[in-house]
């Protein structure tokens, strides 16, 4: 079946700037072609044999688009499927509806789909130098192509915040926490061994199925450095939706309505996580950053906080 997707991606690459070099030009257009076909790693092969092109943002948004793909990934599906019968309600009816998106099932952790939705996503935020941010791509590759770029990069996130979700939320069919069938079977997202986050995970209804404070799922472990990049993880994935949503003027566009009600309940979680004392960490987007500041114990305090405000708040 033709990955219609690709031609509308296609489309996103008529823009005004600078064009490519031709050898670049003509490694895009047979990748796009290779893509309408569902041809995934042919068409990584073909753009990385062109070279990285770190400063050309259609290159990097069509080689995103390709290790998309390894994970089924199809614009359209999300647009149609999974973001147009969103219930935007609130943060909780949110966080269930991306729990059971169509790409959310997770039953592997590390997976090969949610390791190729990542790769895609990481080309994306980590175009520019420094942490990523909505404006230092807007200052790099100019506004529309940091637009159509932000927006890939928001809908990455989002299929992968939904897999993240569903798998160390253990979120049964119904976007119920605690619901699935992890073995052994998880009510909250980790373990938590600071006093402070511990007393508000166990306090009666506000984290729903999590009431207790050592019932996390075994893979999002403090303790090892494999368990710490899976936690910095569910941050920057939380850290570059806010930053691109707070950012990125979507309201022309009404296939993405959607996006500006997650705006609207999603953004005022800044300034409560920012209230909580907790303001590094909700405006760090850096992978690499989280995974440095969480060698200290304090840090790791802290990320337990943003784990009990966002995620065990936020899916119940």
């Amino acid at each position: 079946m033709v990955n219609y997707f690709y031609f509308f991606i296609l489309l996103l690459l008529i823009s005004c700037g600078p064009n490519p070099s031709e050898k670049t030009t003509a490694a895009i257009d047979i990748a796009l072609t290779l893509l309408s076909k569902d041809e995934c790693d042919e068409a990584i092969e073909v753009l990385e044999e062109a070279g990285y092109q770190s400063s050309n943002g259609i290159y990097l948004q069509v080689l995103a688009s390709a290790y998309a793909c390894k994970a089924n990934f199809r614009e359209v599906d999300f647009l149609l499927t999974d973001l147009a019968p969103m219930d935007t309600t609130n943060i909780n009816t949110i966080f269930k509806s991306i729990s059971i998106m169509s790409l959310s099932d997770e039953s592997t952790v590390d997976s090969m789909e949610y390791i190729s939705i990542g790769t895609g996503l990481s080309i994306l935020l980590d175009s520019t130098s420094g942490a990523p941010s909505q404006q230092s791509r807007e200052a790099k590759f100019g506004i529309r192509r940091a637009g159509d770029m932000g927006i890939q990069a928001l809908i990455l996130g989002l299929v992968n915040l939904g897999k993240f979700i569903n798998l160390y939320g253990n979120a049964g069919p119904s976007g119920l926490k605690g619901g699935g069938s992890n073995s052994p079977a998880n009510t909250c997202f980790m373990n938590y061994t600071d006093v402070t986050s511990a007393g508000t995970v166990t306090t009666g209804g506000v984290t729903g199925a999590c009431t207790t404070a050592t019932n996390g799922h075994p893979s999002l472990s403090r303790s090892t450095a494999v368990g710490r990049r899976r936690l910095c993880e569910g941050l920057v994935l939380f850290t570059n939706i806010i930053d691109i949503l707070e950012n990125l003027d979507i309201s022309s566009n009404s296939q993405l309505s959607k996006l500006n009600d997650i705006s609207s309940k999603v953004s005022p979680l800044r300034t409560m996580a920012t209230a909580a004392g907790l303001g590094t960490l909700i405006s760090m987007t850096s992978q690499s950053d989280c995974e440095t500041a969480m060698a200290t114990s304090s840090n790791l305090d802290k990320l337990e906080q943003f784990y009990v405000l966002i995620y065990e708040k936020g899916l119940l």
